[in-house]
């Protein structure tokens, strides 16, 4: 007997193969194509940022090269000193700011020198409450202080003046030279130290200090 075909010329009773439904895999690819790209986008991002770092830091000191910095790392000294008006100030309570460190006295004649610039750099970043600019006095009678800066017309200077009789601060910064600056981050590492005088009321120390605060 001749079995009959099916119009599709097919054995009758024979069955079609039914293609499986592949809809559900696909369904599951895109959210998992989605997962992968966002993990590989996250740790482009990652590595970018990373890289950006070291960027930073080195346009940072290139922008400094010219003010011919001494690099310092590790945790500054901390100290706790009163400014002009009696005023408690802490280095720990400048934590988050960039801190400009000066140490000078009445009776050097290089520190004469470096003091309008100082005070032109604290002019210059006026208004930004990132940063601070300390001038720290090592003469051991505070009653000259206040006479020295009114008569270089700074009584209205931008920076905070200090008063160190002990001289210990100093030494701890480690320098026995005046004037001497040091660089001390939001962190509260040393960063740089500038011994001896400084243009600071340079564009370029100006752009040196702007640099810093963008690490």
């Amino acid at each position: 007997m001749t079995a009959t075909r099916s119009p599709a010329g097919e054995p009758a009773g024979s069955q079609v193969p039914v293609l499986e439904d592949r809809g559900e895999g696909r369904g599951l690819m895109g959210p998992l194509a989605y997962v992968v790209f966002i993990v590989i986008g996250s740790l482009w991002m990652f590595w970018f940022a990373a890289s950006l770092g070291p960027a930073a830091k080195a346009q940072a000191e290139a922008a400094c090269r010219a003010l011919q910095p001494e690099l310092r790392e590790g945790p500054a000294p901390e100290f706790s000193l009163q400014d002009l008006a009696g005023q408690t100030v802490s280095l720990a309570d400048l934590r988050g700011k960039f801190v400009v460190v000066n140490f000078w006295a009445t009776w050097c004649e290089p520190c004469i020198r470096e003091w309008p610039q100082l005070d032109r750099l604290a002019e210059r970043l006026q208004g930004r409450d990132d940063v601070a600019i300390l001038a720290i006095s090592v003469d051991q009678d505070q009653s000259l202080v206040a006479p020295f800066l009114a008569r270089m017309g700074l009584e209205q200077t931008g920076v905070r003046v200090l008063w160190d009789p002990t001289g210990k601060l100093h030494n701890a910064y480690g320098s026995e030279k005046l004037p001497d600056t040091y660089f001390v981050d939001a962190e509260g590492q040393l960063v740089h130290a500038y011994v001896n005088v400084r243009d600071w009321g340079r564009p370029a120390a100006h752009h040196c200090v702007e640099s810093m605060l963008a690490r």
